[in-house]
């Protein structure tokens, strides 16, 4: 008798147990979608989906297109890059290949701008084919939001896929704490660094 009774109060023991845990769990939930946290995290949510919306704008549409002297870009010869020219046009740095850019003609380059921000997104010019005659060849800007698509809108979409999908688990308090600190703050060093 006497461990029956102790097995049934260890049995009660646990479910209080687990009683207790699944109410915590429920008020921190609770706690943190709601309040000042929700409003910040909502903000950020909101902050990373227009951001999404521009980047991938800013990919795929090109802005105005200025043409080049020879005296707005000088090689860089700081990088290292094999089989490559580096390239430093008004800040920006482009790595055209080396046969690519013997080929060029000179004075045919030109500098295709985003549409929002006004960064330097490409580098155009005219290169000699001997297959083809004249071509266009374009370069896209290196170390930017154009060369990291779609990598830098899948990380955008992290906090927005987190808002959507939101449930009581320890994924969504981990995405939730991602987006807070390493999406949005990301997100800010991007805008700041793709402007300069």
């Amino acid at each position: 008798m006497n461990h029956q009774e102790s097995m049934r109060n260890a049995a009660e023991r646990v479910r209080l147990k687990r009683e207790k845990e699944a109410r915590e769990e429920k008020e921190f939930y609770e706690r943190i979608t709601s309040g000042w946290q929700w409003i910040l995290f909502k903000s950020v949510v909101v902050f990373c989906t227009l951001m999404l919306v521009v980047s991938t704008i800013e990919v795929f549409v090109d802005g105005p297109t200025k043409k080049l002297s020879e005296k707005s870009w000088k090689i860089n010869r700081d990088w290292e890059y094999t089989w490559h020219k580096v390239l430093d046009v008004e800040g920006y740095m482009f790595t055209p290949t080396l046969g690519d850019w013997y080929a060029r003609e000179e004075n045919s380059l030109n500098m295709i701008y985003s549409p929002i921000f006004r960064t330097g997104k490409k580098l155009s010019y005219k290169m000699k084919d001997d297959r083809f005659g004249i071509t266009k060849h374009e370069e896209i800007r290196q170390e930017s939001i154009f060369t990291w698509f779609p990598l830098f809108q899948i990380l955008l979409l992290i906090p927005l896929a987190t808002y959507l999908f939101r449930r009581q688990s320890a994924w969504f308090n981990f995405a939730r704490i991602a987006s807070l600190v390493f999406v949005f703050p990301g997100t800010l060093m991007v805008i700041f660094f793709t402007m300069m």
